[in-house]
């Protein structure tokens, strides 16, 4: 062969080795195998027609943030509501002077039951993976009738002597929205700060009759006085959610706030700890205790209402997972 030839010849085999190279290096590597396999696999994709496999490169679907493939934390919304077995206790003030006769004990003085039951309600949504806004209400109505008091005291301006008749009722609902943020966050495990807003709602009333003893003799009284209280609420601090297992799943927070707005001072405490088991993917139960403390300790000289109540107890629950 001539060399003129050579040079025709050698580019085009060099042209025919790229193209090989390239369709090797775009191809994924394949283990050998034997001829007869290779014929049954040739004969198979003959038959499949047009139906190609995916192209190595295709980009696959992006993961929903919070949607972590396998992970317990992939919810998007939990409902919880069930029963709260609440102890409490509740010292308000209205329109008489700081401490002694104008600090009126409901439980003690009014012989309001502590103990009651009551329902709540939470939800909690899942805004992207590191982020989760929380809403909880609670309700709780009390009223005791036909209580001898056995103390004088001073209530929205008057005087309730030792001895008079009373019925005393009170309310209380608690709204509450908090925002949490996991600071750290795994499949299993969150942890981060909250910062909560809210409002409560209070009214309380006493109405007592009766005969009293005085200096100028015995006296039929009639007094019924009563005051409701709205009051924005916030605190902050801290949560944390850890799943055991798949269906088992510890939780706690904890906030807490200390104000002094004109003159006054008000405070909420507000933590809980507990634990889940999920009988399905969406369908659980669980038991906590919870601890609601607000207080707001008004200037000597404001009549409006104000005082401390504390809950506490334990609640048991129903969980659904979205």
């Amino acid at each position: 062969m001539s060399i003129r030839s050579h040079s025709k010849f050698v580019p085009t085999l060099l042209l025919a080795a790229a193209g090989l190279l390239g369709s090797a290096a775009a191809a994924p590597a394949q283990e050998p195998v034997a001829t007869g396999v290779r014929d049954e696999r040739l004969a198979s994709a003959a038959l499949a027609g047009s139906e190609e496999p995916p192209a190595p490169w295709a980009a696959a679907a992006p993961v929903q943030p919070g949607a972590t493939t396998g992970s317990p934390l992939s919810d998007r919304l939990q409902i919880d509501a069930g029963y709260f077995g609440i102890d409490s206790e509740t010292t308000l003030r209205y329109d008489g002077p700081q401490g002694g006769s104008g600090e009126v004990n409901f439980e003690e003085d009014l012989g309001v039951n502590p103990d009651a039951s009551t329902l709540w309600l939470d939800a909690t949504l899942r805004l992207g993976r590191r982020h989760q806004l929380k809403v909880s209400w609670t309700r709780l109505d009390r009223e005791r009738s036909q209580f001898t008091l056995g103390r004088s005291f001073t209530w929205g301006g008057e005087t309730y002597s030792a001895g008079l008749e009373a019925t005393t009722t009170t309310g209380t609902d608690i709204l509450g929205a908090y925002y949490r943020f996991a600071l750290y966050r795994n499949d299993r495990f969150e942890v981060g700060p909250a910062i909560g807003l809210g409002y409560l709602w209070l009214d309380a009333g006493i109405r007592a009759s009766g005969t009293v003893s005085g200096p100028a003799g015995s006296e039929t009284r009639s007094l019924d006085e009563s005051a409701t209280l709205g009051s924005a609420t916030g605190a902050i601090g801290g949560y944390t959610n850890a799943w055991l297992t798949n269906r088992l799943v510890l939780r706690a927070d904890y906030l807490y706030i200390k104000v002094s707005p004109d003159g006054s001072e008000a405070s909420v405490t507000d933590w809980r700890i507990g634990a889940g088991y999920y009988f399905t993917r969406h369908v659980g139960a669980g038991v906590q205790y919870k601890y609601y403390a607000y207080s707001y300790d008004r200037d000597a000289f404001d009549s409006r209402l104000g005082g401390q109540l504390r809950y506490d107890g334990f609640q048991v629950f129903a969980s659904f997972l979205f």
